[in-house]
């Protein structure tokens, strides 16, 4: 070793072939400027990166990550528009569908099911002073013995009562009094609309005449507290009347309540205008 450090030995000043204390030699030094890796990582041999560390181009962690191509959100946002416009066409089927069938000049159900007709009526229900050779009487329908009876079997059928179709007739001799109640609609099948229109106290019944007018009939007894009425009710696909004693009987006959329908119909119903 010579004392200006030219030799192959390390000298004072480091410059000699094998490492010195400040890291100048081919060897690996603690601050990693040799070319082994060190403990910083900044040799050309790679070291554990310190704990937290992202990998090359990867986000730091805890920091945001790359968000999607800008395409992908435009097909999301297509297709949401799409669905969108899916979704209110359909919503605009449904409410045209209903319209059409809720639509007041269209077809009804009618009470009868099939068969059923508009309703719009060829007929109109008018109780005139003067019905069948008998006289409205003064006294109001709802204060008619009966009224309650038939007015209970008329809601059951459905069909509401004309505004002018109740009144309380009774003969000039006063032997007769009946109340009258008749309304036009959906009526539908005549033969099961007459059975819902049987007063709630209904006892028995059979078939009776409806008259000229055409259609079908029912006459029947039914209960008006402990004593018994008759009654007599046409009905056609649009129209329906019920004529119902005032006054009870221990022989109840049909043919007579029947006949007393059948001249108060021709009077109070008439052709639609």
């Amino acid at each position: 070793m010579i004392a200006n450090g030219t030799g192959g030995h390390p000298l004072p000043n480091g410059t000699g072939g094998h490492p010195l204390p400040n890291g100048t030699g081919p060897i690996a030094l603690p601050n990693g400027t040799g070319p082994i890796a060190v403990v910083d990582g900044t040799g050309p041999h790679a070291m554990p990166a310190p704990l937290g560390a992202a990998p090359l181009g990867a986000a730091p962690l805890g920091g945001p990550l790359p968000g999607p191509a800008e395409p992908a959100r435009e097909r999301r946002q297509v297709s949401g528009l799409l669905l969108g416009a899916g979704i209110g066409v359909a919503l605009v089927a449904v409410l045209l569908v209903g319209v059409l069938a809720f639509k007041p000049d269209g077809p009804a159900a009618g009470n009868g099911g099939k068969g059923a007709v508009s309703t719009a009526s060829t007929r109109r229900i008018i109780a005139v002073p003067r019905a069948g050779g008998m006289t409205k009487d003064a006294t109001a329908p709802a204060a008619a013995a009966a009224f309650p009876f038939v007015m209970e079997a008329v809601r059951a059928a459905g069909v509401p009562a004309a505004a002018n179709g109740s009144a309380v007739y009774t003969d000039p001799l006063g032997r007769t009094s009946v109340l009258f109640v008749g309304g036009t609609g959906a009526v539908g099948d005549p033969a099961p609309y007459l059975r819902k229109l049987r007063p709630s106290t209904f006892i028995s019944g059979g078939q009776g005449n409806p008259g000229q007018n055409g259609g079908r009939a029912e006459c029947g007894t039914f209960a008006v507290l402990a004593e018994t009425h008759t009654y007599c009710a046409w009905a056609t696909r649009d129209s329906y009347g019920v004529v119902a004693s005032e006054r009870p009987t221990t022989n109840p006959d049909f043919s007579l309540m029947d006949d007393v329908m059948r001249r108060i119909r021709k009077d109070v119903e008439r052709p639609a205008r």
